[in-house]
């Protein structure tokens, strides 16, 4: 076995004047070498190989097409035959632990090969020349052949059984993102629908002229809020508190213990509620707020505690 030695950089104490610090220090390693996976190799510059006829059959391709359509845009319709066909093959990859999904991608692979095919041979047959024609879907069929063998090396082959297990695992796989995903939109629609309920009620309230009403989230009972505004009978004016004298020194004070909307929905997000619930209890604490402040703030805060802004 091989081995190569490799400069590492580790910490270690360093002391002046009774003053200790870590600082880096150099020191050698020695590795083992791996040795040269010559199949990896092989099927690297295989690839390449392949890759670059295929890249001569595009152009062949793509220029007797475009001549054919009458050049200009002919150029960019022809693109589009090969364009198809390095999708598919990409499809075919993505695909190659789907038997039923995979054997489409071949079928399709090979009706666009034969597509090119005759779109080359009538170009050459349109120039009365049968062999360039000829010769030309010829590059294409050994360019894209060789793509199929490609795969099929790269390809790992299954028992039935083996197959199956892969295909349970799979289901439960697609399963479990399919759930994710109902949830998730219900969950938005859910907050859509609790957002749209406030701003019902709270013009409403604006309309009719009454107190402002908010909807509580069922940890928040009546109980638990006793300070909640609720609506008087007749036409009557709500009554203030006899207590607590109106002047400014008052207003200025009460201002200044207000919690802001963003400490607020703070708060409300690391108790775990979610943004309709964490709306609603903010504004039974601010009913002077607005709801679409409220609501843009609780998702700005949100964003911040996942760490995207």
């Amino acid at each position: 076995m091989k081995f190569r030695t490799e400069t590492h950089v580790r910490h270690v104490p360093h002391t002046i004047d009774g003053v200790t610090h870590d600082v880096p220090e150099r020191h050698s390693v020695t590795v083992p070498v791996l040795p040269r996976d010559w199949d990896r190799i092989a099927l690297r510059a295989a690839a390449s190989l392949v890759l670059a006829l295929t890249l001569v059959s595009v152009i062949w391709s793509t220029y007797s097409i475009g001549v054919l359509l009458g050049r200009g845009i002919g150029f960019a319709a022809a693109v589009v035959f090969d364009l198809a066909w390095i999708v598919n093959i990409l499809l075919e990859w993505l695909s190659r632990l789907a038997p039923a999904k995979r054997s489409f991608s071949k079928r399709l692979s090979w009706a666009l090969l034969a597509a090119t095919m005759g779109a080359i041979l009538w170009h050459g047959l349109s120039l009365g020349s049968p062999a360039l024609g000829v010769v030309g879907a010829g590059v294409s069929l050994f360019a894209k052949t060789l793509w199929f063998g490609v795969m099929r090396f790269i390809d790992r082959d299954l028992s039935e059984a083996d197959a199956a297990w892969v295909q349970q695992e799979m289901s439960r796989a697609n399963a479990a993102l399919a759930v994710a995903d109902v949830r998730r939109q219900v969950a938005r629609a859910e907050d859509r629908a609790a957002v749209e309920s406030l701003a019902a009620e709270q013009i409403h309230t604006y309309l009719s002229g009454s107190p402002h009403r908010v909807f509580a989230s069922p940890a928040n009972t009546a109980a638990e809020q006793p300070n909640i505004v609720t609506e008087q009978d007749g036409n009557e004016e709500p009554q203030r508190p006899t207590d607590v004298p109106l002047n400014s020194s008052n207003t200025r004070e009460h201002s200044e213990t207000t919690p802001s909307i963003a400490h607020l929905a703070r708060e409300q997000l690391r108790s775990g509620v979610s943004n309709s619930v964490a709306v609603a209890n903010i504004l039974q604490v601010r009913p002077d707020a607005n709801l679409y402040s409220v609501g843009a703030t609780v998702r700005r805060e949100r964003s911040k505690a996942a760490g995207y802004l």
